[in-house]
């Protein structure tokens, strides 16, 4: 056996006999195109990457496997921090085409576990080899002491020569021993699409009809996201009047459902930015920009990708603000190097740090003065789990400076402090406890912090919705019932009915609870998506089943539309969703219409009409 518990740079040249190589395929591959084939799977391929210092290890084991007889054995002791903290990692061995299907395929059992579901759990992805977070596949897999196979495909988001893709095996979960063997990751190119290839189903907990949990949040959303309300018709001498017929629409909901935005498509004049606009004012009330107002955006470092421009940005926020959007502003500070410009690592490297602080001040003045009557909501601080360059720099003190210098900016806004991985305490356990920590030494030493913001970027193996709700409760307790926004939601999957379901679900255990806001799409056109296997919508504009299922809940399930007549008093009454409303009313060929808002509340609300 070959014991390796350090780190150990990746050997780029050499002959790797794993990632996205060309084998014959067998069993239930036997009826696709079959290539000549490259080199067998063998476990040497790896590289072992684990953290300095961390309780863990990374051994070649002899095992008898289902068609293999070496494998991984991956120990991560009870107190490792990240799942990153341990994980193997192998590179291409062949080009590949961007659109091009792949095959990754392998075998996971648990020796030793610490989690009550008593089963080991390994974080995958492939990727391009370098600092890129965009990934061709994702996903956390899990397994008991018996042997489980995975078959994921994917189609590769980009074409990358030989060493140019990355696979990438996490452990870093506490206190467990898991084997992984018979690796392989199979490429076709694009003479067929992934959607042929095998695949192994994943699901979660509660995604069966007749779930409780789901039943006990559609209870609290007719609780919590509708009030009763009294529509009383009056004749022009102020007497009821019986018999009148009211029709209701809702025309807005208040919960705020929304994307992010490719401002420049605003004001583009292609037939693909007009369906953006046209499908912008269909879907949602709320929006951001994507990337329009990041610092270094904004200072034009990334005209090579897009047309951005402040002025750009303005133009399509005034855009947006006329259509009655709810608006948020992403984002002030994101404090890793890799998201900051230029000029702050000039800084750095000549030794003048301290003078990226006061210059940080001003690029948050200058966003208030350019978007203050713009934008009613802030990401001010961003990522600090895996962006805290400035933090180990100028202590945690810093973050607080941040946001007092955003309210100063920005008197009215509500701001927020935003992460990724921070919704399920149970597989995420660190890097909730991390935000959990941030947030309350932030508002313990007098930031101004109005919300929380949880990414939840899903994996292909969705998160249980309990488990997110039971997050969604702690977080609660510890901030004292701070609002929630879930803010770039989005599943990474190829498999579009478990998308379509979690989607539902997602939606549906978020609107339950009573700290969600609002929820916004990380993008929803595949033509302008950073993950396009998450968009709402293909390239041609064609409707996908997550789709179906947003609309079927947003504008359908969740929106109160009502016909009926007044009664002897003179009032029609029903319980409706918060939110803007139409009425019309008709009686003895006179007609009449109003429009009115519907807040949440104990008591019934009235509106009072009268039919002149």
């Amino acid at each position: 056996m070959e014991t390796i518990t350090m780190k150990m740079p990746p050997k780029l040249g050499s002959a790797l006999c794993l990632l996205l190589s060309i084998l014959s395929v067998q069993l239930s591959r036997a009826a696709l195109p079959v290539a000549s084939p490259f080199l067998s799977p063998c476990p040497q391929v790896f590289t072992p990457a684990i953290v300095d210092g961390a309780d863990a290890s990374a051994i070649i084991v002899d095992v008898q496997g289902p068609g293999f007889d070496k494998a991984w054995r991956v120990q991560s002791g009870p107190g490792i921090q990240n799942i990153e903290d341990v994980q193997l990692e192998a590179y291409s061995a062949i080009p590949v085409e961007q659109g091009g299907a792949a095959l990754l395929h392998l075998w996971l059992r648990t020796e030793n576990t610490l989690d009550e579901t008593g089963k080991g759990r390994m974080f995958v992805h492939v990727r391009k080899n370098g600092v890129d977070f965009n990934s061709s596949v994702i996903a956390t897999l899990d397994a008991g002491s018996q042997w489980q196979e995975y078959y994921l495909p994917f189609t590769l988001i980009g074409t990358y020569p030989e060493n140019g893709a990355v696979l990438r095996l996490r452990f870093g979960y506490p206190g467990q021993i898991v084997e992984v063997g018979g690796v392989e990751v199979l490429y076709y190119g694009k003479g067929i699409s992934s959607a042929q290839l095998p695949r192994t189903r994943f699901t979660y907990a509660g995604r069966e009809e007749g779930a409780k949990w789901r039943e006990e949040a559609q209870e609290r959303i007719e609780r919590i996201r509708k009030r009763d309300l009294q529509i009383r018709v009056r004749d022009k001498n102020g007497k009821p009047l019986p018999g009148a017929k009211l029709s209701l629409r809702q025309i807005r909901s208040a919960f705020q459902f929304g994307t992010c935005i490719h401002l420049p498509f605003i004001s583009d004049d292609t037939p693909d930015a007009e369906a953006y606009r046209r499908h912008i004012v269909e879907l949602f009330n709320a929006a951001s920009p994507e990337n329009d107002l990041k610092w270094p955006v904004w200072l034009g470092e990334w005209n090579e990708l897009a047309p951005y421009s402040p002025a750009t940005a303005i133009a399509g926020l005034e855009w947006l603000k006329e259509r009655g959007f709810h608006l948020r502003g992403h984002v002030l500070v994101w404090p890793g190097w890799k998201n900051l410009p230029k000029f702050t690592h000039e800084l750095r490297d000549t030794g003048r740090a301290a003078e990226i602080l006061p210059l940080m001040d001003n690029h948050i003045r200058e966003m208030g003065n350019y978007t203050r009557d713009l934008l009613p909501e802030w990401d001010v601080l961003n990522e600090p789990y895996t962006n805290h360059d400035l933090m180990d720099l100028f202590g945690s003190g810093v973050m607080v400076r941040w946001f007092k210098v955003a309210r100063e900016a920005f008197p009215d806004a509500a701001l927020y402090f935003n992460d990724f991985s921070n919704h399920d305490q149970v597989l995420d356990a660190a890097h909730v406890a991390h935000f959990e920590d941030t947030f309350c030494f932030l508002l313990a030493n007098g930031a101004p912090v109005d919300g929380l913001g949880l990414q939840a970027h899903i994996s292909g193996q969705p998160n249980d919705p309990e488990r997110i709700l039971a997050t969604l409760d702690r977080y609660s307790k510890a901030s004292g019932g701070l609002p929630v926004r879930i803010t770039e939601f989005d599943i990474r999957t190829e498999d579009e009915e478990l998308q379509a379901d979690y989607t539902r679900d997602f939606f549906i255990l978020c609107f339950s609870h009573p700290d969600v806001v609002g929820i916004q799409l990380w993008g929803f056109w595949e033509g302008s998506h950073w993950i396009p296997m998450g968009a709402m919508y293909r390239k041609d504009w064609s409707e996908k089943p997550n789709a179906a299922v947003y609309k079927d809940l947003v504008m359908n399930k969740w929106r109160t539309s009502a016909t009926g007549s007044t009664d002897g008093r003179g009032l029609m009454c029903l319980r409706a969703f918060h939110g803007d409303y139409e009425v019309s009313v008709e009686a003895d060929g006179r007609r009449t219409t109003t429009t009115f808002k519907l807040g949440a509340g104990d008591t019934p609300a009235s509106v009072d009409i009268t039919l002149e």
